[in-house]
């Protein structure tokens, strides 16, 4: 009998450990793998680095704070371990949106350190802030879901008996990931992928039908003398505190150009060099 709940007790430990890496995945899903599809879709220059930069520090978060839950019947001790691991990834992501990613575009182009400049502004702060109390209290349901989800592992005997129970933890987790992305990524991936569309209307755009919002648009990157519909990578060079207003640096196949961009709509554009 002691055996026999001994073995239960380490299956609802390795379920447990399982579903954290499960949390861990649709975390970061939401937080960096839906951006960095959309990035890639839009001609986002190195689409998946936050991903491959984020995502170890997330499966050793969530790995830890299972391991701590796991061990702990207190349910004051658990809340609070995911809690913490909610509080801990907000910074890590905020980090690495920001300085991260300001090192990281120096260190890949080191020839156009000058554009670009990731400083972290008030509105950032308050972003922030916003992320740590959401993604409390969805780690805090979600927390507390996993020991619910692991015993439906071990005792139901029908796929959606358990199924469900994992899928609803999980989702608090990707939630989480989402309030970051909405906070961090949303309103500058989108200023990228709206520059993209317009180098690609402007690349097939007729000149004998053009209307006058076509022709301004053909003028700014006309004057670039680059190859419209060639290939091209965009990434955020800086950005303003309420991220309406970026400066997009575009490498059209060794030309790089720099366009400001006002809520998606491209301003003037210079050639910085061939």
């Amino acid at each position: 009998m002691e055996n026999k709940k001994k073995k239960l007790d380490n299956l609802r430990k390795s379920f447990n450990l399982l579903i954290g890496v499960l949390g861990s995945l649709a975390y970061a899903i939401f937080a960096w793998g839906v951006d960095g599809f959309l990035l890639q879709q839009n001609n986002g220059s190195m689409p998946w680095l936050k991903l491959a930069l984020g995502f170890p520090s997330v499966l050793l978060v969530f790995f830890i704070a299972t391991s701590i839950s796991t061990r702990s019947n207190n349910l004051i001790i658990r809340a609070l371990t995911w809690m913490s691991a909610a509080t801990i990834l907000s910074f890590i992501i905020s980090f690495l949106s920001f300085q991260g990613m300001g090192f990281a575009w120096k260190t890949i182009y080191p020839t156009h350190v000058n554009q670009i400049s990731y400083t972290l502004l008030e509105t950032i702060r308050g972003r922030l802030f916003v992320i740590i109390v959401m993604s409390n209290i969805l780690f805090f349901i979600g927390g507390m879901l996993v020991e619910s989800a692991s015993e439906a592992m071990i005792k139901s005997s029908g796929l959606i008996g358990w199924v469900f129970p994992i899928l609803f933890c999980l989702a608090f987790f990707g939630g989480a990931g989402y309030v970051a992305d909405a906070n961090f990524n949303f309103q500058l991936r989108d200023q990228i992928i709206s520059v993209n569309e317009q180098i690609s209307e402007a690349a097939v755009v007729n000149s004998s039908q053009m209307t006058g919002r076509q022709e301004r648009l053909i003028r700014r990157f006309t004057k670039l003398n680059v190859q419209l519909d060639g290939p091209h990578r965009l990434f955020v060079g800086s950005f303003d505190e309420s991220f309406t207003q970026s400066v997009i640096l575009i490498d059209f196949d060794g030309i790089w150009a720099s366009c400001t961009s006002l809520n998606g709509l491209v301003g003037n554009c210079e050639k910085i060099s061939n």
